[in-house]
């Protein structure tokens, strides 16, 4: 079991003296199709409580948010990506321990009625979704995001200070970064099987790749290497990092600390030595060289089948699919000799609103969404990967699969103030070894000198 949604302490009160409550609920990603049927269970539950939800595109998402959130006409409840939370701490209302809800208990329609009519109202006490919860039944990296230590008055004086382990937010699927190959291009090479290791990854792209006497890329073995026209470029190469060792950031000083991450036995600097080895394939000078920054973006490239490789995830897949390349998937490459397949993680998950009045039914709302049986349904009928663990097993589509099989192993890093800025440091540093602004150590430097500004 993953937690209690069962009713504590039950209490009548004056059928007069309920009012109904309507939750705003802003998501990107989950469609309202996906959502209808959930929505309407809950709200069959909960007759007094009613649930708009209100699918937004990416790209309005955060201004709209912002701006409704500063003129207190925001959501109850709103996604944002798991690396947020740091940002948006002081808007997120953090979970009770339990929750009190009003609920109308129906009576079937009599003869000649049309609806059911409430037959009596109760408050019940709700158990919610709790810290321990997480630690227990969800993927390993979700509690790096979700749980924080919060300061508060201590219990005993006003002058003391508790802290607390609160829970902010909780997602409702998950993702892996994998790799993606075309299935024909490998084949023509007399490749048949996707590579396992980075050295399998490097020989492949070499055989693969084709450049005119103009230095013209005529078929690319990978889309790999830049700060632009990729899925996600910084979580490759933090994934390349984070594979050989390199620890991104010293989260008790608030330093960035992938620039100076020093091997004892060599003195070998394994986060230097990975943006080499990353930006290396958009070198043209280097054997590797396969991808620049004026190809098309790797996602349209892949599927009009002039990609070997490309680096995706699984929400990926419907797109993919509607273009028929001929394609598969596989987990994300590791270096010779390591042990397990780390790769990143990149989800949303979902907060309620400090400034909602219904703060208590929006974290009720919530905990339904978080039940086993609720998650299962969004993995099933939306091609989700459920945060739980114990739903992995359940995942009949094989490539979605592929995804969930790296989740155990899965890391997040960056738990500071402003991932977006986090991000554009990362895209910077590559970007200026790419378009040979600066050397590998100066941008690698200058990189984590901006990601330490954003920690604080």
């Amino acid at each position: 079991m993953l937690m209690s949604f069962g009713f504590g302490c039950r209490k009548r009160i004056p059928i007069e003296s309920i009012e109904p409550v309507t939750l705003e609920y802003w998501q990107v990603w989950n469609n309202s199709f996906d959502m209808k049927t959930l929505i309407e269970k809950y709200e069959k539950a909960n007759p007094t409580i009613k649930v708009r939800f209100r699918n937004l595109r990416f790209e309005e998402y955060e201004h709209e948010m912002l701006t409704a959130l500063a003129e207190d006409r925001g959501p109850d409840i709103f996604s944002i990506p798991h690396d947020w939370v740091g940002l948006y701490e002081e808007s997120i209302a953090p979970a009770p321990e339990s929750v009190e809800i009003k609920r109308a208990i129906l009576q079937d329609p009599k003869p000649g009625e049309l609806e059911p009519t409430i037959k009596e109202v109760v408050t019940d006490r709700a158990a919610i979704i709790n810290a321990r919860d997480i630690k227990r039944n969800y993927y390993s990296f979700v509690k790096d995001d979700v749980l924080r230590k919060i300061e508060s008055a201590g219990p005993d004086a006003p002058s003391s200070v508790a802290v607390k382990e609160s829970l902010m937010a909780v997602p409702l699927s998950v993702d892996t970064l994998g790799l993606y190959y075309n299935i024909s291009i490998l084949e023509k090479n007399d490749i048949y099987d996707p590579p396992q290791t980075w050295q399998r990854f490097q020989e492949d792209v070499m055989k693969i790749a084709q450049v005119n006497e103009d230095g013209e890329i005529v078929e690319a073995g990978a889309a790999f290497g830049t700060a632009v026209n990729l899925i996600r470029p910084t979580d490759i190469l933090s994934a390349l990092m984070l594979q050989t060792g390199v620890t991104m950031i010293d989260e008790e000083r608030g330093f960035a600390t992938f620039h100076n991450s020093i091997r004892e036995e060599d003195k070998y600097n394994i986060g230097l030595e990975a943006l080499r080895f990353y930006t290396d394939f958009a070198d043209p000078v280097k054997k590797v060289y396969t991808w620049n920054e004026s190809q098309e973006h790797a996602l349209e490239a892949f599927k009009q089948g002039r990609i070997a490789y490309m680096f995706g995830y699984s929400y990926n897949l419907p797109e993919i699919r509607a273009s028929r390349v001929n394609f598969g998937v596989a987990p994300l490459p590791v270096p010779v000799g390591a042990l397990g397949s780390a790769t990143i993680a990149n989800y949303w998950v979902e907060a309620v609103s400090k400034k909602s009045k219904h703060q208590n039914e929006a974290w009720h709302f919530l905990n339904f969404l978080s039940q086993p049986e609720n998650l299962l349904v969004l993995q099933s009928t939306a091609g989700k990967i459920s945060p739980l663990k114990e739903q992995a097993i359940k995942i009949t589509d094989p490539e979605l699969s592929v995804f969930a099989s790296q989740a155990p192993q899965a890391r997040v890093w960056y738990f500071g103030k402003s991932a977006p800025d986090a991000e554009d440091a990362l895209i910077q540093m590559i970007a200026s070894v790419v378009n040979g602004k600066q050397s590998l150590e100066d941008a690698l430097a200058s990189g984590a000198q901006k990601v330490t500004a954003t920690l604080r």
